[in-house]
């Protein structure tokens, strides 16, 4: 009888790869982890690089998988404020405090953090290979060495693609007839620059003030050219600035030049001192700082292949735009709800699984290896699947959704449903719940197929009191 759980290999080491090599780990696979780049841990971090923003549903992942964020990663930066911030010089910033932090952390730190717990946890790392093919049948993935050229064939019982967006996992799944259908596929409408500067109280001219804790998070938006701004703060104490833009409209300033940059920057950061604006518009017009795409949203019709022993966790299962910011922590979230297929299927308190219907305790350990991680597959398949297309629906047609991005700036409706909400919140004490945007960037212990539907029934609620509006007055004036 087969008494250990299986042989894990994790394609990719990001930081839904390197959770999940932790969390198998822990949970007695023998975990094999392949990552296509080098060591984060002693690569030279790049300094245009973007910040990750773990938010309490993050956290809530993280910690299910036995890791604090905030004190057991020490490369992080907890935040308990935002400050909305308007594009007139005399507007008053709004700060907003929380009870539970957003933690920002530099992804290669992250990443390098997240790396070093799933090697303590006992899971082997291989950097510089990457992945050419897999045969489903035989469960064996065949990898290229990126600097020699040499092939490596390994076996799994479980095999995890965390290999990001552009998943090769996905891809051979989808070219393999695995998927009962195609996956689809949309780029986002927006382009992105950052920029690091000082700590941002040290930006402000001298006429502006802002009583915010010093690791304050911030947003600038500007609905005229539909562009916005955040800044967040590092480790080192200064601020990363990113620039978001309709595409074509950064990579046109970049073309003109310095100058170009100003106008749009003083409409941002009108309570800056001209010194901050000149130094940001300079490092966003450097040769060597390139406007970048958001990414893409992701569907597939299944989370992998169950018969097969195969999943996909993160963004190769739903891959999404950052504009809700949710990719990390959606990604981190998919690596718990395996740790629970895992704990359902083999833990020591055993539940019978969705997958594994009239499947009974003890024939379990009668499984072979492979067997046991193929209902594995189905259980995380049966318990994620509907959250994860109802992420990137939400990303897709919420705020920032390619409806109202670039150059179609169609936001009224989605103000006019956020203020309703919001009003109803308050006015029923909380009885109507907050807005489901601000439930889900706030980290709210609420699934997303659940917000989806909130989201869904807001919408109905706005066409009827807008259709309900005039329909009142109309029957005053001809009663």
């Amino acid at each position: 009888m087969d008494t250990s759980i299986g042989n894990a290999l994790i394609v990719g080491g990001g930081p839904a790869g390197a959770l999940a090599a932790k969390m198998l780990s822990d949970r007695k696979f023998n975990v094999t982890l392949v990552e296509l780049y080098p060591d984060p841990s002693g690569s030279q971090e790049k300094r245009h690089a973007y910040v990750i923003s773990i938010n309490p549903r993050g956290a809530r992942a993280l910690r299910r998988v036995g890791i604090d964020p905030t004190t057991d990663l020490d490369c992080g930066v907890a935040s308990y404020a935002l400050i909305r911030n308007g594009t007139k010089a005399n507007y008053a910033p709004k700060i907003k405090k929380m009870d539970e932090p957003h933690v920002f952390f530099r992804r290669q730190k992250l990443t390098a953090g997240l790396l070093e717990k799933a090697k303590e946890a006992g899971a082997t790392i291989v950097y510089g290979e990457k992945l050419t093919d897999i045969d489903f049948d035989e469960k064996i993935a065949t990898f290229e060495s990126s600097e020699t050229g040499k092939v490596t064939k390994r076996s799994y019982d479980l095999l995890v693609g965390a290999d990001g967006v552009k998943s090769v996992t996905r891809t051979l799944l989808e070219n393999r007839g695995l998927f009962d259908g195609p996956v689809r596929t949309i780029e986002d409408d927006m382009q992105y620059q950052v920029a690091v500067l000082p700590h941002w109280k040290e930006l402000l001219c001298s006429e502006a003030s802002v009583d915010a804790p010093d690791t304050s998070f911030q947003s600038y938006a500007d609905r005229s050219s539909n562009t916005n701004s955040l800044s967040f703060p590092l480790p080192d104490g200064k601020t990363l600035v990113t620039f978001i833009a309709p595409s074509g409209f950064l990579d046109k300033l970049k073309k003109e030049g310095v100058e170009s940059y100003k106008p749009a920057l003083e409409t941002h950061f009108s309570n800056w001192s001209d010194e901050a604006r000149l130094e940001l518009a300079t490092q966003l017009a450097a040769e060597d700082n390139v406007p970048t795409n958001g990414g893409l949203c992701v569907w597939t019709p299944a989370l992998g292949a169950p018969k097969k022993g195969v999943v996909l966790v993160g963004d190769s299962g739903h891959g999404m735009w950052p504009s809700l910011g949710q990719g990390c922590n959606a990604a981190l979230e998919s690596v718990s709800v395996l740790a629970d297929a895992v704990e359902a299927v083999c833990g020591t308190d055993y539940v019978i699984p969705s997958a594994g219907a009239g499947v009974r305790k003890e024939d379990i350990w009668e499984m072979t290896s492979g067997e046991r991680s193929c209902l594995v597959a189905e259980e995380y398949q049966g318990l994620r699947y509907d959250d994860a297309k109802a992420i990137v629906d939400l990303t897709f047609n919420g705020i920032g959704g390619r409806r109202v991005r670039g150059q179609q700036n169609g936001t009224v409706m989605f103000l006019f449903k956020l203020s309703l909400m919001t009003i109803l919140n308050k006015v029923t004490l909380s009885i109507v719940p907050k807005p489901f945007l601000l439930r889900m960037q706030f980290g709210d212990d609420v699934p997303y197929s659940t917000l989806l539907w909130q989201g869904k029934c807001e919408t109905m609620l706005a066409y009827f009191v807008l259709l309900a509006i005039p329909a009142f007055f109309a029957l005053i004036m001809f009663k």
